[in-house]
């Protein structure tokens, strides 16, 4: 039987995003195929997913004060297939439409799994709330292949609840006594606690800000390209792309663009592929320079990366050990959890390389695959700094970029390609949009 697993603070935190922040994160994964993928393979790979850590809900511990867990649930969200065909007209739309219907925590619609004609093959998308995995935890879920090796525990007993409350009540002690002194001589950490716990302004009697759904733009380039120019400019393929979401936000504008802003860098803290967390993830603020988009030394943000990786870690999560956080009544955990992406003013997620079972999905090669993240039903401004998206994933030998943007600053969709295009040709990158006749060279973006 699998261990049982626990929520963590990025899980509840995200549990409770649709309350705090207005919207709910949502992960979104698209491939391309050039021929048509049989029904049959859609309901195989659909089957696969629901034995494995996609399809588990979220379960209250039997013991007061006690962790929820993660248990088995059946996921109600039917395959959805179309015989009408995608054309580039509509699949933007299409797509939309995939994160856009609710997949809200304590519904039996766990994840999303849907296909459409597009060309002469299939458009396949999988989309999944960001609180039941993370980006990376759905790499692993499709990989299992369905055998069960990712499928959650039945879920605890009263006994196994009160035991994992003690040991989180000695834990949170321990910790505690090792951390109370040196937060107290810290004058820095101290601030920084006690700014968390400042009640919040009430609230100002104007209408709040309604939602902004974000646009997008996918662009495909070579793998190679990116890391011989990430290193002609003294940087990495990931501080480039770090370099790139910047100066998409250096360019839209915003307010006083000379002010410094934060970048959001997801670090992964999974060990193994046994690691069944839901999110095991921090986002680390990297605060930029602002001004004009800078296309020069990269050996800046590269340093500047490096020594904020080096200080991440499982502590990064939140503001007090997290032993301790879970003790914590509700009002003051959920302030002393450090912010997470929908705080920064951009999140650049670097996926790394496609995972083989990620290529081959439904049994046949993909011929693309890109990453969304989307906020639904969108950013309120007024509660979430986030004003960009971006994910970077190579497979074969070509990259992926995605980039979403609130329409307030980066326009609509066409203004957003021309913008990320530009940027990316501003570094010598050859680039072409991800979607176009799948037999075919995709078409560059005008």
């Amino acid at each position: 039987m699998t261990a049982t697993v626990r929520l963590n603070p990025t899980d509840e935190m995200l549990h409770r995003a649709a309350d705090t922040l207005g919207s709910s994160r949502i992960v979104q994964v698209l491939w391309t195929f050039r021929d048509p993928v049989p029904v049959t393979a859609l309901n195989a790979a659909w089957d696969g997913l629901d034995q494995g850590w996609l399809s588990r809900r979220a379960r209250s511990s039997t013991v007061p004060g006690g962790r929820r867990s993660w248990v088995p649930a059946r996921n109600q969200e039917a395959l959805a297939t179309t015989s009408t065909p995608l054309t580039d007209a509509t699949l933007t739309d299409w797509i939309d439409i995939q994160v856009k219907a609710p997949l809200p925590p304590g519904s039996s619609a766990l994840w999303r799994l849907a296909a459409a004609p597009y060309g002469e093959g299939t458009l396949v998308s999988l989309t999944v709330p960001h609180f039941r995995c993370d980006g990376l935890g759905i790499f692993r879920a499709i990989g299992s292949g369905g055998d069960g090796t990712h499928r959650p525990s039945a879920g605890p007993g009263p006994l196994d609840d009160l035991v994992d409350l003690a040991r989180q009540t000695l834990h949170g002690g321990l910790a505690a006594a090792r951390w109370l002194p040196a937060t107290l001589a810290d004058p820095d950490r101290l601030a920084r606690i006690r700014t968390a716990l400042r009640p919040p302004a009430p609230a100002r009697p104007e209408l709040p800000a309604a939602p902004r759904f974000f646009t997008s733009a996918i662009f495909e380039t070579d793998a190679a390209r990116w890391e011989q120019q990430a290193d002609a400019f003294g940087g990495t393929t990931n501080s480039l792309f770090v370099e790139i979401a910047a100066n998409l936000v250096r360019a839209a504008g915003e307010g006083d663009p000379s002010e410094p802003f934060d970048v959001g860098i997801p670090v992964s803290l999974r060990r193994s592929g046994q690691d069944a967390r839901a999110n095991a993830l921090v986002v680390m603020p990297l605060t930029v320079p602002g001004g004009p988009a800078r296309h020069r030394s990269l050996r800046r943000t590269r340093q500047a990366t490096k020594e904020l990786l080096r200080a991440t870690g499982e502590h990064s999560g939140t503001l007090v050990p997290e032993p301790l956080w879970h003790l914590l009544p509700e009002r003051h955990a959920h302030r002393l959890k450090n912010p997470g992406a929908q705080q920064t003013t951009v999140v650049a997620s670097n996926f790394g390389r496609t995972p083989e079972a990620i290529a081959r999905f439904t049994g046949q090669e993909a011929a693309g695959i890109a990453v969304r993240t989307m906020n639904v039903p969108g950013v309120l401004p007024d509660r979430a700094r986030l004003r960009a998206s971006l994910c970077l994933l190579r497979t074969g030998d070509r990259l992926t970029v995605t980039v979403t943007g609130i329409p307030d600053r980066f326009g609509d969709a066409t203004s957003l390609r021309r913008l990320v295009g530009g940027e990316l040709e501003s570094w010598g990158l050859t680039v072409q949009r991800w979607w176009g006749d799948p037999t075919s060279p995709p078409v560059k973006e005008s």
